[in-house]
Formats: structure tokens, C-alpha cells, sequence
């Protein structure tokens, strides 16, 4: 494994593809376009900044697919078929893939593709020299952008969505498109088979270099996704996946994924069976022939070396001469057919005799012969030697040479016999066997025992050394022939010689065997995976188009198009079944949807009338559409409220409808004592007192009317014959019955309510006082003729109207327009000069106010007889003040005219204490008079808190003298000046402090709080007295009135205080009110405006 710092340096050259690899070329272009087509989706809308980042990973594809890389040893990689040269290694550059894996996740599928395939390009002329890889590698570039871009919510994608993820599942396909190119280019004069072992042998290499390539760049784009996961599209809305959408989609995809491990499993299992078988055939044949030819060769070298050993001991070799010793040669060769030629030399090399003669004019002593001769001479008696072919197409020669001893022991000839191993009749069955490996290419070669050569197909390489390698024991290996191709060897030793069998086969003839091994089995494997494929498809395109149709079905069932039954009710699997289920839903849901518009036009025809006859029939009718001849309603005379006497309380309808009237009072006296009765069948029936002699349904069912616990009557329906009744029908005329019992107790509450109504009409009427009713929105509801007579034509036709258009005096118009809930009055001038006391109250209904009703009375005799009253108690009052006066000055000088006793002087202090007390009744009484009088106010601007001062300081001595504590409290933020009259307001402020102290109890508290706003100030005195009766307080605020409690009768009093304290308010265009609680005090409240208009 070696660095490497450019591809630069390398051969730039790449092969081309095969004919059939052009058409695989313009397949895998198609199957790009298409894919850049389906998922062009997922390709963002381009940004300006696209074009930056574009050009950026334009520039760095070449870098990094030329510079920075390491090579992988060469060592397991077999060299390019028939190319003579080393195997190409596989090249791992580090950051190759980097550059289209980020563009494939930031700017999509479209420039991902089109820097992978330049990417792949490079690489393809630079280093795998193939050009299928430029299309290789932009489909990877494409299926990683569309992996990581896709927004499938299924756990698998949302896996497949990360890039170290997604670059692991483009591995496999990198293998089988490293696995095409190779099969369809064209690398040499290699066959198929040739090319398939070498891209199986090479695969591995290849896919680990690929594999570590994607490993890094995944890294790279994982880093980039989790920095700014918007820009790969994380943040985009999942949606459903192809198998969430399609149930077929969903099986073909479970199923279909299935069934292609399996195939492929099998098909691996299949090649590797296959291989394993083919290469053991071909090794057992191998070591068949090698170990053949092996044993042929001792008994060759054996057979030679003895008829060499018996030619030398014949006597007649060592006395003849020649011609004769040549015949004698002659005849000895003649009669066994093995040497080609045969000499008897002496110890110098010399020929004594030689057989056939033309060997002696061609005769010459080989290398190996000559230093045979030398041993021989030596003593060496029998020696075999390989010596070259006598001509250069012809096989290599054996040499036998045999020493003649002589009797004296010494040696003077030997004997040399030459064998040709083509022509020997022992070694011709060994060649043959050899010369057979060329059924399978193969080489079959004889070597002696100095590795040479002695046969080979080639002759040229006859007496060559052999250069494979070579062992002590029979060894099958693999080898690289000369051409680059990869060959299975076998070495055969021969046993007890030194010579050995070498045979070699090309390794694509095991590839080839497992093809014909595998091919049928692979085949009906695809075959039967296709059709199981096929027919699972088939199969479930029925089961999903019954499910369509299904589908369809409810959707039309639930868009109410409940009229068309569904089709194909005939099967019996699981399909039928659900048609007919749909079929029975379909039925039911329309009888139910039918019994809804019963119900329906029942409960309309019930809601859209208060009339009980009305009412009913529509529940009449429902109840015959479930076939009933008669159908009865029979009332409880409770129903009928006391007035409507002829309302009649019996209702039928049917072609019956009379004819059973009998048995309505038996019916409705066993349905007050049940809530439903159902007879299938009266022939049999008991708890009836049936007449015979009167018509009887066949059956009935009847449901009492009960509305809150109260029995109204019952609904009965009658049928002609016995008839089973279910439990929807029984819910049916429940439900019906529930209707009918509401219509009736509505219809009971409407009669009793008019009969209300009517009563309460008479009684207005009737009553002479006018009378108006309004709502919660201030419109008139109601005005009774009296009301009528004095407003006139406005209010008798304004029922429904604001009362602002329709009253134009303010007093009862802020009387009805009030809020509060308790009672109030106002006195109402008419243009008439009638004055009129209006007193209105809430109407409450359910603890919220509805509306609110008047009361006007006709008071203006009594304000007529008041002003009488008020003249006369101003003349009396006016005319006292002098006596009042001189007595109380009298009552002062008593002391002055001489010395009183104790007696004396508490008679005078009681004397100017009446006068006192007579004086503050007159002047109450004046200023009261002056206030109603109207005499103008004498406005002045001066600072609030002086009257809260004015008032609190001097009532502190009293309230001392009753333990009461007084305190006063002023809010912040208060109006410093206002416009009043002083006097008045101070009188009225002090009235209020002065009332808290005397109904106070000793040890109480009173409290002067003062607060505002821009507009309005606000007095409130608060005490802890005895409080106010509530049926007190409407009118508390009338001259002379005082409470009716026994502890308000104990203090003194005129009953003038708070009404001069309302006037005061009034005539400064403010109010005065009170909120008291008996026995836990009062709050009385004082609102004067800041400015006077």
C-alpha cells in the first residue's frame, strides 16, 4: 500500500466497450435520464448562491479525483486478460467522492450526477481505464442525492436520509456496476468467461478502495447535514411512503425484497456450488492424467535401460566388425520396435557400428552424451539422458547409454541407443494423454530432471527450461499464465524418477464448467422467481382491486349513495366475505339512514308546531311505514291542562285506525306500569282481557310517553299478523316514542302557558295602572292598554323596539335603562301635566336578568296635596323662626336676672334645647323648601378635601362621646378644585357623617372615603351600625320617611336628613344611593360632577 500524489503520472487511456456494451452503455445513459426525470422533485429551487457552491465543487471534482490517493497492493489482483503486463491495482483517493456526495445533498440530483459522471470520467481515463465509469459513478451520485433528499416517514427512509447511511447502500450497486463494466468492455483477446473471473477476482479490491472512498465523503456530508440540516431539506414535511400508499406497493416490496435475497442467495450458492464442483472435476482430471502419464514414465525409462542392458551383453559386439556389427545392430533394433537409432562407440566417441546407416553421416554427440561417455568410461555402466530433437518441430530424444565390460574387467565400447519420444510406441499414449489437455486450452508438459522441457504443445519451447513452479508432492494451484490470464496448475512427480507432469488449464474453463453447471438451475431459478413475481403481482392486483372496489364502495356508502349493491356476493374467501359484510353494512346503514329520515321528518313535524294534533302525525305516519295497519296515541288526562278541555287526547292513523280504539285504556294501563309491551302474537297472549267478539291486531308493541319521570300516555302500533320484532325495531319506537313524549309535554306547557298568558292579559287589561315590560336589549315587550292610552300610537305598535325611540321623558327612560337589581322609582311628568310614580324592578330568570318591568301611578293628586303641604309647612315655618327666636333668647337671660337653682337651670337648658331642636326642624325645613323651590345654586370653585375637613373635625367630638371612631381617606389622585355650591354640598356630606354616628353603636367605626375621577367625585360613609331593612331602602330617601327597625325609632329624628341629601345630589346633576346589609352596616354613596354645565 504506497501514497500517491497524482494520477497524473499514469498511462491516460482508457478501453472501449463491446459491442453489446455500447447498447449496455446507452442503457445505463437511459436509466440516468429517467431517474434525473422521476426524482427531478427533488431538486430545491435554485438560489443564487447555488452557483457559487456549484463552481466551487466544479473546481475540487478534478483535484480530488486526480491528487492525494493511495495504491492497494497488487498482490491478490490478477493482471488484465491477455494484456502482458503487471495487474492494475486499485487507487483509493481520499476526497474523490466528497465533492458530489455535498452537492448531491445541497443543490440536488441534477448537479450531483453531473459532477459524478465528471468525476467518474477522470478516474475512468486516469486510472480504471474503463468508460463505464463516468455513468457509474453519476448514477451513484444521483441515488445518493435522491437517498438523502427523499422525505419518506417510514423508519428505512428516515435511516436512508443520512448521508454515512446512504453512501453504505450505494455499495452493492457500485459492485454490480463495477461487475458490467468489466464483462462489456473490451480488455484484450479474452473471452466472457475470461473477463467474469478476472472481474470476480478483482471485485473485492475494488469495492473495499470504493467503499472507503464513500466511508469519508458520508463522514463529510453527515458533518454538513448536521450543521445546517434546512440546506439538505430536513426541514421539509414527511409524507407517506410508496408502501404506505399501496398495499400491493407494500407486499411487492416485502415480498419482492424476499424473494430477491433469496435469489440471490440461491444464485450465489448456485455460482459457488457450481465453481466449487467445476473446479474439483477439473482437478480430479487433472490429477487423473498427470498421475497416468506419471506411471508411464518409469516403465518407459525401464524398458529402455533393459533393452540397452540386453543389446550390450550380446558377445558377437565385441568381436564383430562392421559391416556385420551394424546388422547385428539391425537385427537387435528390429526385433523390439523402441530406439530410433542405435551405435556402439568407443571410449574416444568413435562409431563402430551404427543402425540405420543414414544416423552415422548425421551423427553428433550431444552435450549430455558426451559427458555420458565420460562417466561411462569411467564406470558408470548405464546412464539415460533428454538430449534436443534431432530437428526443431520434432519432440525431444531420450539417450540410453550402456557400458560393454570386458572380461578383464576394463572398458573399451559403449553402447548408445536413442529413442524418440513422439515415435516410441511406450511414450505415444503419454503424449496423447498431454496432447488432450487441448480439449479444455490447457498444456499438458513432460520434464525431465532438470526441469527442462521434453513435451509441449509448443515446440519452440522443447528443451526450454520450465519456469512455473515445482514440488516434491502432487500440488493444484493457481497460476498467472504469460498473457495475463489466471490458469489452474497441476504437478505431477513422477514416483522413483526425477521427472514430473505440469499440466495447466485457463481458469475460465472452470468458469465456464460452472456456467454449464449453474446456467440450467440459475435459470429455472430466475424463472421461477419471475413467475412467483408475476403471480404475486397478478394475485395481489386482484386482492387490492377487490379493496379498490371496496374502496369505492364506502366511499359512495359514505357520500349516502347507498341504493347500488355491491357486486361479486358470490365468493367464499376472505374477499367475498368482506364484499358481502360490505354488502349487509350497506343494507343496514341504508335501513338505519331511512329510519334517521324518519326520525328526522318526526322530529321537524314535532319541532315546527306547539299543537299536540299537529304534533302527532307525523309520528303516526313513521310508526305505519314499519308496516303497522294501526297506530294509536292515547294521552293521559293529565296531559290536558285545566281550560282546554277540548283538546282531545286520542289519535290514530292506518287502515285500522279505529277498529282496535278498544284496547287503549288496557294498553295504557300496562304501560304505566312498563315502558314498553311487545305481543308477537295475541292469540297466545296474556295479561290482555281480549273481547272476542271485537278485532284484534295480529301483534303490537306499545312504549309508554314518560318526560321527566311523568307518564304522558302511550304510543301503540298494531300489525294484521304474529310478527317477530327486533331490537332495532323496538329502539325505533322507543326513539318515537321519546318524540312523541316531548311533543306532548311541550304541547302541555305551550296550552298551559297561554292559558297563563291569557289570564295575565285579562289581568292588565283590567288593571288601570299603565304597565311596560322590556328585555335584556331595552325593547319593549309588552304595554298594556292603560300604558297605551297615555304614550299613545309610538307605543302601541313598538313592541319590539328600543324604548329610546319610543319615551321621550328621561326619568323613566334611565328608570327602565337601569342596571340594578334592586327596586327603584322616579317621579315621571307627562306633557299633560300628569305626574306619575314609576317603580321598576328586574326580572330574573335563572339568576341572570332578563328584562325589567314598570309600574307608573298616577300620583298627581298627591304631589298636588304635597305642594299644599310643603306651603304650608314653609308659611308655619317661616312664621315660627321669630317666635322660635325670642323664646330661646328669653329661655338664655333667665341666668341674668338673678340666681337659678339646679332645678331651675336644667329646666332652661331642656327649654333651649326644643327651641334648638324646633329651630333645626324649621330650618331643615326651609332649606328643603328652598332646594324644591329651585332656587339657583351658588356655584363657587373651592378644594374638595375643605368639605371632607369642615365636616369630619367637627363631628369628631360627638363621635368621641359615643366611643365611635371617625376617619376620613382621600385617594390620590383626586380632582383638587370643583365647582358646587359650598353650602349644600357641605350640608349634605355632614348630614350623611352625622346619620353613620347616630345609628352607629358605641365602640363602631365610620369611615369618610373620598375618590373620583375627571368627571365625577365621590363621598362614601361606611359604618358598622345596625344597617338598613332591605324593604326600607326604595324608599329612604322621601321626606318624614324613617325606618321601621325598633333600634332606628330610638334615635331622634325628622325624616328629612337624607331626602335634603337627595335633593342636594339632584340639583347638582349627581345621585346619591346606599348599599347596606342589616346588622352589619351601611354604605352610603354621594356623586356630585366636578364642573356644573
Amino acid at each position: 500500500m504506497g501514497f500517491i500524489s497524482t494520477l497524473l503520472d499514469q498511462l491516460l487511456y482508457t478501453n472501449p466497450p463491446t459491442f453489446l456494451g455500447w447498447l449496455v452503455l446507452l442503457i445505463l445513459a437511459g436509466l440516468l435520464v429517467f431517474g434525473l426525470y422521476r426524482w427531478r422533485t427533488y431538486q430545491p429551487a435554485w438560489k443564487s448562491k447555488f452557483w457559487l457552491l456549484l463552481l466551487l465543487f466544479a473546481i475540487l471534482t478534478p483535484l480530488s479525483a486526480l491528487f492525494l490517493g493511495m495504491r492497494f497492493p497488487s498482490g491478490s489482483s490478477l493482471p488484465t486478460p491477455g494484456v502482458p503486463a503487471e495487474p492494475p491495482a486499485p487507487v483509493f483517493m481520499f476526497f474523490s467522492a466528497i465533492p458530489w456526495t455535498l452537492a448531491g445533498g445541497l443543490l440536488g440530483p441534477f448537479p450531483a450526477a453531473i459532477l459524478g459522471f465528471v468525476s467518474g470520467l477522470i478516474r475512468g481515463f486516469w486510472s480504471t481505464h474503463n468508460l463505464f465509469t463516468g455513468l457509474q459513478t453519476s448514477l451513484l451520485a444521483l441515488l445518493f442525492s435522491a437517498l438523502v433528499r427523499q422525505r419518506y416517514r417510514t423508519l428505512t427512509f428516515r435511516l436512508m436520509r443520512q448521508p454515512i447511511v446512504a453512501v453504505m447502500c450505494l455499495l452493492p450497486v457500485y459492485v454490480i456496476l463495477y461487475v458490467t463494466g468489466i464483462l462489456f468492455t473490451d480488455i484484450g483477446q479474452s473471452n466472457v468467461t475470461a473477463q467474469l473471473d478476472y472481474a470476480l477476482s478483482n471485485v473485492g479490491n475494488a469495492a473495499l478502495a470504493a467503499g472507503l472512498e464513500l466511508l469519508l465523503a458520508g463522514l463529510v456530508a453527515q458533518f454538513s447535514a448536521l450543521l445546517s440540516p434546512s440546506a439538505w431539506g430536513h426541514e421539509q414535511p414527511l409524507q407517506p411512503s410508496p408502501a404506505e400508499r399501496s398495499l400491493q406497493t407494500r407486499f411487492l416490496l416485502g415480498t419482492g425484497t424476499f424473494i430477491s435475497l433469496l435469489l440471490l442467495t440461491l444464485l450465489i450458492g448456485d455460482w459457488v456450488v457450481a465453481g466449487n464442483a467445476a473446479r474439483r472435476m477439473l482437478r480430479d482430471r487433472l490429477a487423473s492424467t498427470a498421475e497416468m502419464a506419471a506411471q508411464s514414465v518409469p516403465f518407459f525409462l525401464e524398458t529402455g535401460q533393459n533393452l540397452s542392458a540386453q543389446i550390450a551383453a550380446d558377445s558377437r559386439l565385441r568381436s564383430a566388425q562392421d559391416p556385420e556389427l551394424s546388422s547385428i545392430l539391425a537385427q537387435r533394433m528390429q526385433a523390439v520396435p523402441y530406439f530410433n537409432e542405435i551405435f556402439l562407440l568407443n571410449v574416444n566417441g568413435n562409431i563402430l557400428g551404427a543402425y540405420p546407416l543414414s544416423a552415422r553421416q548425421n551423427f553428433r554427440l550431444e552435450q549430455e552424451e558426451k559427458l555420458g561417455l565420460y562417466l561411462a568410461s569411467s564406470g558408470v555402466l548405464a546412464q539415460t539422458y533428454s538430449i534436443p530433437p534431432a530437428n526443431p518441430n520434432d519432440s525431444a530424444r531420450v539417450t540410453f547409454l550402456t557400458a560393454i565390460v570386458e572380461s578383464s574387467g576394463e572398458i573399451n565400447l559403449i553402447l548408445l541407443c536413442r529413442t524418440d519420444l513422439k515415435t516410441n510406441p511406450l511414450t505415444q499414449p503419454l503424449l496423447q494423454s498431454l496432447s488432450n489437455m487441448s480439449d479444455l486450452d490447457g498444456t499438458g508438459i513432460l520434464l525431465d530432471e532438470n526441469g527442462r522441457i521434453l513435451y509441449h504443445p509448443n515446440s519452440a519451447l522443447i528443451m526450454s527450461n520450465y519456469t512455473g513452479q515445482r514440488y516434491t508432492e502432487p500440488t493444484f494451484y493457481d497460476n498467472a499464465a504469460p498473457d495475463g490470464t489466471r490458469e489452474l496448475a497441476y504437478y505431477q512427480p513422477v514416483n522413483g524418477r526425477p521427472w514430473a507432469i505440469a499440466l495447466t488449464v485457463p481458469a475460465r474453463q472452470v468458469q465456464q464448467l460452472a456456467l454449464n453447471i449453474a446456467a440450467p438451475l440459475s435459470l429455472m431459478i430466475l424463472i421461477l422467481a419471475l413467475v412467483a413475481m408475476i403471480s404475486l403481482r397478478i394475485g395481489l392486483g386482484v386482492i387490492t382491486g377487490s379493496l379498490q372496489n371496496l374502496a369505492n364502495e364506502a366511499m359512495r356508502i359514505s357520500q349516502g349513495q347507498l341504493d347500488y349493491p355491491i357486486q361479486g356476493l358470490g365468493g367464499v374467501d376472505e374477499v367475498g366475505q368482506l364484499r358481502r359484510a360490505f354488502e349487509q353494512m350497506r343494507i343496514g346503514l341504508k335501513d338505519r339512514m331511512e329510519e334517521l329520515n324518519r326520525l328526522l321528518l318526526v322530529s321537524m313535524g314535532t319541532a315546527s308546531t306547539l299543537q299536540i294534533e299537529n304534533s302527532v302525525k307525523p309520528v303516526l305516519e313513521a310508526v305505519l311505514a314499519t308496516g303497522a295497519s294501526s297506530a294509536r296515541v292515547v294521552l293521559s288526562p293529565d296531559v290536558v291542562p285545566e281550560g282546554q278541555s277540548e283538546t282531545p287526547s286520542r289519535f290514530a292513523q292506518g287502515q285500522q285506525a279505529n277498529a282496535y280504539a278498544h284496547l287503549d285504556d288496557q294498553i295504557m294501563s300496562q304501560a304505566e306500569r312498563q315502558e314498553i309491551l311487545i305481543l308477537t302474537n295475541l292469540g297466545r297472549a296474556r295479561g290482555l282481557n281480549l273481547d272476542p267478539s271485537l278485532p284484534r291486531p295480529g301483534a303490537l308493541m306499545a312504549v309508554a310517553l314518560r318526560h321527566e319521570n311523568r307518564f304522558l300516555g302511550v304510543l301503540w302500533a298494531g300489525y294484521e299478523q304474529p310478527r317477530l320484532f327486533s331490537d332495532a325495531d323496538a329502539r325505533f319506537m322507543t326513539t318515537l316514542a321519546n318524540q312523541m313524549a316531548l311533543a306532548a309535554s311541550n304541547a302541555y306547557l305551550f296550552m298551559s302557558v297561554e292559558v297563563g298568558r291569557q289570564q295575565l292579559e285579562a289581568i292588565l287589561a283590567s288593571t288601570p295602572d299603565p304597565v311596560l315590560v322590556t328585555d335584556h336589549r331595552n325593547r319593549l315587550v309588552l304595554a298594556n292598554p292603560a300604558a297605551q292610552q297615555i304614550f299613545g300610537a309610538p307605543v302601541v305598535s313598538g313592541a319590539g323596539r328600543s324604548i329610546q325611540r319610543l319615551i321621550d321623558q328621561k326619568p323613566l327612560l334611565e328608570l327602565l335603562q337601569a342596571s340594578s337589581s334592586n327596586k327603584q322609582s322616579a317621579e315621571v311628568v307627562m306633557p299633560g301635566g300628569q305626574t306619575y310614580l314609576a317603580t321598576a324592578s328586574t326580572v330574573m330568570a335563572e339568576g341572570r336578568p332578563v328584562g325589567r318591568v314598570c309600574i307608573l301611578r298616577d300620583v298627581t293628586h298627591f304631589k298636588e296635596l304635597d305642594t299644599l303641604k310643603s306651603e304650608f309647612v314653609a308659611t308655619v315655618s317661616h312664621d315660627l323662626r321669630s317666635p322660635l327666636t325670642l323664646m330661646r333668647g328669653y329661655a338664655t337671660m333667665l341666668e341674668m336676672v338673678g340666681e337659678l337653682n339646679e332645678q331651675q337651670q336644667g329646666y332652661v337648658r331642656k327649654i333651649i334645647a326644643g327651641v334648638e331642636n324646633m329651630s333645626r326642624l324649621v330650618n331643615n325645613l326651609l332649606d328643603l323648601g328652598r332646594i324644591d323651590l329651585g332656587v339657583g345654586l351658588q356655584v363657587e370653585t373651592f378644594p374638595l378635601l375643605d368639605i371632607l375637613n369642615r365636616v369630619v373635625d367637627p363631628l369628631q367630638a360627638q363621635a368621641s362621646q359615643k366611643e365611635i371612631t371617625l376617619t376620613s381617606e382621600a385617594a390620590p389622585d383626586l380632582p383638587i378644585l370643583i365647582e358646587a355650591d359650598q353650602a349644600l354640598l357641605y350640608q349634605a356630606v355632614y348630614n350623611l357623617v352625622e346619620n353613620a354616628i347616630k345609628y352607629t353603636p358605641p365602640g363602631g367605626k365610620v369611615q369618610v372615603r373620598l375618590s373620583g375621577t375627571k368627571d365625577n367625585v365621590l363621598f362614601a360613609v361606611q359604618d358598622n351600625g345596625i344597617g338598613i331593612d332591605p324593604e326600607d331602602i326604595p324608599r329612604l330617601f322621601e321626606k318624614f320617611y324613617r325606618g321601621r327597625q325598633r333600634e332606628a325609632r330610638a334615635q331622634h329624628g325628622t325624616g328629612l336628613g337624607l331626602a335634603i341629601v337627595r335633593s342636594i345630589a339632584e340639583r347638582h346633576g349627581g345621585r346619591v344611593w346606599i348599599e347596606s346589609q342589616l346588622g352589619k352596616g351601611s354604605t352610603f354613596y354621594l356623586q356630585i360632577p366636578v364642573r356644573q354645565s
